[in-house]
């Protein structure tokens, strides 16, 4: 029998591997915690044509439009900055549910260049990096993918109960019926929000945009304040409204 062990060595393995395949334009780091992560090779020609933004009716409609869907967690960024600001580069996702056009543990480049609010740009790693429900667009370099914003990157919490649901509120185009958003639980250290350093009134309004739970903490030198998310859509729901035909295995017996 394999155990959990086993499988999490394999997938990793899997990653690496397939981070090795890509030389010609990706490169390994070695970092303090001796993880190899994915690093993009400056001298390779990147694909930074800009994709503009689409208006969507539905999950069903993004889902057609992208060549690969599935819930992915970002394994690292590599981006040049201007004025500490992101001007253009690479992120490096794992796929962990594939959709579409997508295998489990495979990885995925997603370059972007531009200033643009559409333009899309993954948030630098912390612990195991954070999930996103992912709708992304082939370039002409294998492995290489383009996204824009809020379709590249929603984001995916875990629940008290081990399960994956999208956050919301959601940014898109259009409208969830109210029954499949549910108060949610989540056990997700990204379902949670530092803003000791924001004013009263943007904690204010992050409650009401996303219906936030605050909280506080104090020692003796200072008091925290903490915003968490409780609102979210199951993905098995999500799954059903994306309405992906799931493409019949050929067993042995059929080639």
């Amino acid at each position: 029998m394999v155990n959990k062990g086993m499988k999490t060595k394999s997938a990793y393995n899997m990653l690496l591997m397939t981070s090795m395949i890509l030389t010609s334009y990706v490169t390994m780091a070695q970092e303090i915690n001796s993880d190899l992560l994915p690093e993009a090779n400056r001298e390779f020609n990147f694909d930074y044509q800009n994709l503009k933004p689409v208006k969507f009716e539905s999950f069903a409609t993004v889902a057609q439009w992208a060549d690969v869907v599935a819930i992915a967690q970002v394994v690292n960024v590599d981006y040049e900055q201007t004025r500490e600001i992101n001007a253009k580069g690479q992120a490096f996702l794992n796929v962990l549910v594939p959709y579409k056009g997508a295998k489990r543990n495979e990885l995925l480049i997603v370059s972007s260049k531009g200033f643009d609010k559409h333009v899309c740009y993954y948030p630098d790693r912390g612990g195991e990096g954070e999930r996103f429900l992912v709708f992304l667009k082939k370039t002409e370099n294998d492995g290489e993918y383009h996204g824009f914003n809020p379709y590249c990157q929603l984001q995916v919490l875990l629940t008290d109960t081990g399960e994956y649901a999208l956050r919301y509120p959601l940014a898109i185009d259009f409208e969830i019926k109210p029954e499949l958003i549910r108060t949610i639980q989540f056990n997700d250290p990204n379902a949670q929000i530092d803003a000791t350093e924001w004013t009263s009134v943007a904690r204010e309004q992050h409650q009401e945009e996303y219906q936030s739970k605050l909280t506080e903490d104090a020692d003796m030198f200072q008091k925290y304040f903490y915003l968490t998310y409780t609102q979210g859509v199951m993905i098995y729901e999500i799954r059903k409204l994306m309405n992906i035909k799931t493409q019949p295995r050929i067993s042995s017996k059929q080639m």
